[in-house]
Order: structure tokens, then sequence, then C-alpha cells
């Protein structure tokens, strides 16, 4: 484009990091026995919720307020109890319950589902909803009672299906209204022949040189115990199988250590295989041995594709059952040895509200280029997919200060609670630092608890003699960083908002098309579009998005004057600085514009890259990750412990990892909605009880195309792992201790009592 300056040539890369030795090893790429809280229990060639234990929580509907309370003891039963009108629970229908394997016969469906349950009030009525059609409207008793329902052909759906149980006499005043003690589902034949012999579950023990000492009822068919090596197994009981909803790797491999008398068998599917009623396929059909065998089943060929995975065990008589003393996903992977020197560096946290990567780390096919950025992500380590943990400042800057979910912090609703908290300025502070934030926004502020722990807090704001531009913010960084190192700096930019008002040098002869407003009063223009009095056209939106990154190449400048600083006094190569987004902008995608109104990618989505070259080869990570990660990761990298209370983990063994296994990362909204991302898949949970969208980012990035009604196994993985970290107390969910949702840690299970 005339008039926008031409970038300047990209330095040569610094070396990578050296020493590095790399090695090659088949690493667990994910324990399965560690998820087991997530896996669903089939027993008698049925799907079996057992609501008395807490990991019957993998299928519960996913609201901010559960009406369900699991494992609750009610006289001699365990149970789940329902609080107020009603709940749901979220059951697949795939593997042998796929639909299609189960047409109707005449006038009998092929499947049905049955409830074990009593009423808590006398008179209590109940209507079953199955994908919101009724099944039935019954008294219900007050003792326990087995009912059957059919599930006509017409009513159910491959993959998720909805069941709702809606009671007419709700109990008041938080007192249960209903105890729902087991769900089953699968062929009509087999419900309507009654119970299971055996609700699969387990239940801890420990072992004593070979001997296992270990409690086991009538009704255990999956017992966890204690190897003779230490290590976790599970006894599976004949008949039972554990189900597991996985994405495997690329060169994937499942890895098994089983032994015990009977039968295994393990299979897979996929949602092709659902849809299309195909039966599972089988990997290995052997008899048990007693004395043990070990396995390594070839999934390469499913490499990247979300998969039903199968572990069953047949057998009769005495003795039969299987001990499963190692389940693992693994894969080749080339990893290297941490030479790290880890000590006191500068650090200088570039933060810029509103930026988004498609725009600032993106190459532009037309539009200004950003020589500044480009140099610095040239020799960074770029996240190509990092997300804020909300659409807007002030919750997203304290998360990524303290470490701490939007949700714990209380910053979704406008203001922070800094009680009891440690922010990274804190961390640093005690370590030595002499901290400065320099901040255009004026909500980055004391009075909101986000400046404590600095030593110099300067507030710029609109009209004032400097301004609070980018530059503005940049001098205000260099006159006040202090003069001997280590020195921390935050600064925040806020250029790329509106009003979209750069300089007019950078615009290049930019004009306004007809009905679009001046750069200055954009702001007020934006308002109207959002209130629909103004439905802009194709050259408006372009016109806006120039405007915008007009703002940009303010930035840019901005962040060339601190680079070139650091490089004149000679600290820019054993500094680290971090480009951040803080939020992203909404350009019409879905509708409106500006930010802090919806989850979609464009509301999340920021500019993530970390340039030292001391610490980190320059390179991408592609991997999901979110701003709860990046003090942590800071502090690993300085070489310093970070508090036990922040939720946020280092990144540095994903940095460090070509394929990480999963991760789930989240973001909020103040009205209680939630994203949740597992890789490609994304899940909107929003604050109405039936507010729910499903995007597959990878056919579809600009989420267009609600995959929700058809959502399978990859809808599985990310509700199940949504549904634990909503259920952590308070919102405490602690990722180095538990691991994330989708890839929980063995301390995750031992700690909740699974």
């Amino acid at each position: 484009m005339p008039g926008t300056p031409s970038p300047e040539p990209a330095p040569a890369a610094p070396p990578s990091l050296a020493p590095v030795a790399r090695i090659e090893a088949a690493d667990r790429w994910q324990d399965l026995l560690a998820q087991r809280p997530s896996a669903l229990s089939f027993a008698d060639d049925r799907l079996v919720v057992d609501l008395g234990r807490a990991s019957a929580r993998a299928v519960l509907e996913l609201v901010p307020t559960s009406p369900w309370r699991l494992a609750q003891d009610l006289g001699d039963a365990r149970t789940g109890l329902i609080v107020g009108a009603g709940g749901s629970l979220s059951l697949p229908l795939d593997g042998d319950l796929a639909p299609a394997l189960h047409p109707d016969v005449g006038d009998q469906p092929g499947l049905a589902l049955a409830l074990t349950l009593r009423a808590l009030r006398p008179g209590q009525a109940m209507t079953v909803l199955w994908n919101e059609l009724p099944l039935a409207h019954l008294q219900v008793g007050e003792l326990w009672e087995r009912r059957t329902f059919s599930l006509p052909a017409a009513a159910v759906k491959p993959g998720e299906n909805r069941l709702r149980l809606h009671f007419a006499r709700p109990a008041g005043g938080g007192q249960a209204t209903a105890a729902i003690q087991r769900v089953e589902l699968g062929p009509r034949a087999v419900i309507v022949a009654g119970p299971a012999r055996s609700a699969p579950s387990y239940t801890v023990a420990t072992t004593v040189a070979t001997t296992v000492a270990t409690t086991v009822t009538a009704v255990t068919a999956v017992t966890p115990v204690r190897g003779d090596s230490d290590e976790l197994a599970l006894d599976l009981s004949p008949g039972t199988a554990l189900v597991y909803y996985v994405q495997p790797p690329r060169r994937g491999r499942l890895r098994l250590d089983i032994r015990g008398r009977g039968s295994l068998r393990v299979r897979v599917s996929s949602d092709a295989d659902h849809r299309e009623g195909r039966p599972p396929t089988a990997l290995l059909e052997e008899p048990l041995r007693p004395t043990g065998a070990r396995h390594e089943l070839d999934l390469s060929g499913y490499g990247g594709v979300p998969l039903r995975l199968e572990i069953a065990v047949g057998g009769a008589g005495e003795g039969a059952g299987a001990r499963l003393r190692a389940l693992e996903l693994v894969a080749r992977r080339s990893t290297p040895v941490d030479h790290r020197s880890r000590k006191l560096r500068d650090l200088y946290i570039f933060a810029v509200e509103g930026a988004r990567p498609d725009d600032l780390l993106g190459v532009l096919l037309r539009g200004p280029r950003f020589a500044a950025v480009e140099r610095l992500s040239h020799s960074a380590l770029v996240f190509e997919r990092a997300y804020a943990c909300a659409p807007w400042a002030v919750p997203s800057h304290s998360a990524l200060l303290s470490a701490m979910a939007p949700p714990v912090h209380a910053t979704v609703g406008g203001t922070y609670v800094a009680a009891g908290q440690q922010l990274l300025p804190e961390l640093l502070d005690r370590a030595g630092y002499h901290g400065l934030v320099v901040a255009a926004n004026p909500d980055l502020s004391g009075e909101r608890g986000l400046t404590q722990g600095f030593d110099a807090s300067v507030s710029l704001s609109r009209g004032t003699g400097a301004g609070n531009d980018a530059e503005a913010v940049i001098a205000a960084v260099l006159a006040g960083r202090g003069a001997r190192p280590p020195r921390f700096v935050y600064a925040d930019l806020v250029d790329p908002q509106a009003p979209y008002d750069p300089p007019r040098e950078l615009l290049a002869g930019l004009l306004p098309p007809e009905g679009a407003p001046l750069p200055h009063l954009t702001h007020l223009w934006l308002g109207r579009v959002r209130t629909g009095a103004i439905v802009p056209d194709a050259a408006q939106r372009d016109y806006l998005r120039r405007l915008y990154r007009g703002e940009l190449q303010r930035v840019d400048a901005a962040l060339g004057q601190l680079l070139d600083a650091l490089e004149a006094d000679g600290s820019l190569d054993e500094a680290i600085v971090v480009l951040v987004g803080v939020h992203g902008e909404e350009f019409f995608e879905h509708g409106s514009v500006g930010h802090g109104f919806t989850l979609h990618e464009e509301s999340l989505r920021v500019p993530l890259a970390i340039r030292a070259p001391a610490l980190l080869a320059p390179g991408r990570v592609s991997a999901p990750v979110d701003l709860l990660d990046l003090a942590p990761t800071l502090a690993d990298l300085l070489g310093l412990p970070f508090p036990a209370a922040w939720q946020g983990d280092t990144l540095v063994p994903v940095i460090d990892d070509p394929q990480p296994p999963p991760r789930l990362v989240v973001a909020y909204l103040g009205d209680g909605s939630r994203a949740a991302i597992v890789g490609d898949l994304k899940l909107i949970l929003g604050s109405g009880r039936d507010s729910q969208r499903f995007y597959d980012l990878g056919l579809d990035p600009g989420e267009q195309v609600d995959r929700l009604g058809s959502g399978g196994v990859g809808l599985r993985i990310v509700r199940s792992a949504l549904a634990w970290e909503l259920a952590a107390p308070g919102q405490t969910w602690k990722r180095a201790r538990w691991g994330t949702g989708a890839d929980l840690r063995p301390a995750f299970a031992v700690d909740h009592g699974m």
C-alpha cells in the first residue's frame, strides 16, 4: 500500500538452546488409568451410570449450578439426589448401542432405558423426556423401584442424547426432591429382562507385598488396587467394560499390561461408524493369562480422530476377571533435555488490549506490515493458539497476573478481590525485582488490586498531555524501568480499541465510504451497530478493519522502540520479552463488534510470543494454551517456585513436547457462560440451561456451523473435561496437581476418592 513503511529485513534467528541433547522414547502420552473418572462403565451389555459415585459427573448436564448431588447416603443406599424440579443427563448412544444397530422391530423399539429411583415427597409425579420428547408421565413412590422406558427410533441419535427428569412437586429450601440411584441404557430386550448383575464401580485398596487387601462387595465390578510395583491397577469383573473417549496422537499405540482368567476384548469405533451402523472394530480378542501379557496395539490409522475405546472382560466361574496394570496411550516423540540456565533476568510484558493474532502475527496479503512484531516473532517462541481467559480487559489482566481464573477473583463482575492472592509482581518483588506497571487503561489500577507488588505505577489516560497511545506508554517504560536489573515491566497498551483513530500518516489517504464514521467517532458508530440501528456494508467493514490495523501499526512502532532500546543497552538477548494480547476484537464475524460480549474465537484468540534466546529456541507451539499458565511459565523460566495456590501451571513441558497430551482451556463471561476447548473441539456453554453450541475448529475455524445436534465422541471429550473443572469447589482447580479436565493426573482421582 502506498505510504506504508517497508518492513525491516528480518534478522538471523538466534542459535537454538545449547547444549540441548534430543532423546527419542516411546513416551506415555496419556495414562488412561488416571483418566478413569471420565471412563463410562458397561455391565451385562448395557451402559450403567451409578449416581452413587462421584464419577457420574461425567454425564451430568453442564450448568453453572447443578441440581444433582452425587454419592449421597440415603438409608443404607449410596445414591444421587435431585434438588429442585429436575435435572438432566447427557448419555451417549454409540459403539454397540449405536441406534442404527438397533432398529425398531414392528412396534417394539430397539433401545430402552431403566431408572432405579424413589421419591422423597409423597404423591410425587415425574415426566421423563428423551431429547425433549416425553416418554412417560408417572407416579413415583417413596420406596425404591426400577422403571423401564422404550426409546423409539425417531427419538434417538448417534452420539450424545439428553435424558431429562421433571418432577411435579419439587422440594423447597434446597431439599432433595427425589433420589436416582442408577440409570441403565441398552438393547430393549436386555433392559426389560432385569437389572445388571453388577454395577460397575471401584474402590481403593492397598497392596502389601503380593497380597491384595481389598473390600469387594457383590456389586463391585472395577476395583482399583495398588499393584505389586506400587502402581495403580484396576480389577475388572467378568461381563464388564470400561469405555474411554479419546483422540489418539499421530502414530499412537495403546499399551496394556493385563492378567487374569476369562477373555479380553479391545475395540474401537468412530462417529462415522456410529452414524452408519458399523459395529466396533476389534483390535484384540484373546484369552486372559494368569501370568499376564503385555500388548501394544497400533492406533496410527486413528491419529487425530475422536475415538471410542472399549476394554471388555468376559468369562464366568470362580476366579474369572482381570487385573489391568497398565493402560496407556503412547507415542514416539523426540524431546529435549532441559539444560536451561534458570536465573533472574529482566522481564518485559508487552500487553495489548484488542490485539488479534490473525492481524498482528498473520501474514497479510494486503495492508500494513508490522516490522517490529515480525522481528520479535522471528526470534521468539510463538504460541499459535493462545486464548485469553475472558473477552475483556479487567478479568484477563487479573488472570494473567494472578494465575487464577476469573470466577475466583470475581473480575467477571467488575471487581477484583485481592485478599489472599499473590500476583506475579509480588513473587518477583520478593525475589529482588524492581517492578513498574505503565497502564493506558485506567481500570488497570490499585483500586482493583492489580498493581500490588509493583514498585512504581504509571497510569496514562486520554486527554493527558502525553496522551495514552503506545508511544507514550513506551516512553514512560523507558523513563521509569530502573537503573539496575533485575527489572520487571508490565506495559499495557489500548490502541487497537474503538475509537480507531490512528495518525493520518498511517492511513495513506484512506477515506470513509458513504455512511461510515470519521475515525475519532468510530466508537459511537459501533455502539449503534451493536444495537442494530446500523447494519454495515462490506465497504464500511473493510474501512473499520483498516483503521484498526492502523492502530496496530502504532503498537508495532512502540514495540520497535522498546526492542531498539534494549538492544542499545545490550540487555535484549538476556531478557525475556513477552508480547501478549489481553483479549481479541470482533469485526462482525458473529454480528457484533468490539469486545466483551461473546466467547467466539475473534474475542478470545490472542497473540502470545516469548522472546528469550538464552532460554527458548524460536519456533511455534500449535497446542491450545491460555493465559492462566503464563505467570507460572515465566516463574519457571526464572527459576522461581510459584505459589501452590496458583491455578495455572508451567508450559515448559508443552514447549518441549512436539506432541503434547490434550489440554482443556476455558474462558469465562460474567453471566456464567464458559468456552471450553480441547484441540480443535470447542463447546460454548451459555448462561441459560439449554444454551450450548459445539464447533469443530479444524473444519470450521469461523464457528459458523453449530454441530451440537450431531456431536458424538468429540462432544463427549469436551463435556466430560469441562464437567470436572466445573465441579471444583469455588472454581479452585489447580493444574499443577490435577492437570486439566482433558488429561487428569493421578492425584485427581486420589483427591476425589475415585
